[in-house]
């Protein structure tokens, strides 16, 4: 996502949650949004902290579906443990707080680039 079309959106929940899909965001006390780095708040930090366990909990689950979808080839068993899956990164989710930017603190530093 371009930095034109972020400073057109504010920044949402799903929006943070998108843009640390892919990071580990616990490991990181600050965050980059529109060029501006933010110090993370110690409430946003233990949140994703317990939605770090989650995710390690939901990879588990995954590897389960892989090794037992070769040995059973039982497919209610597989999407159970999808639905499972999903409805755990649906709880990462709305385990952030609504207002994310009440929680980010502008650090006075600017991303060149």
């Amino acid at each position: 996502m371009g930095s034109k079309r972020e400073s057109m959106v504010p920044l949402t929940r799903w929006q943070y949650f998108t843009k640390t899909l892919y990071g580990d965001a616990a490991t990181k006390a600050e965050f980059e949004y529109d060029k501006v780095i933010y110090f993370k708040s110690e409430e946003l930090q233990r949140i994703e902290e317990g939605n770090r366990r989650i995710h390690g909990l939901l990879l588990v689950v995954l590897c389960l579906v892989f090794l037992s979808a070769i040995k059973w080839q039982n497919i209610y068993f597989v999407v159970a443990c999808m639905i499972v899956i999903v409805a755990g990164e649906a709880v990462r989710l709305l385990r952030l707080p609504k207002d994310i930017r009440a929680h980010l603190t502008d650090s006075g530093r600017r991303k060149r680039g």
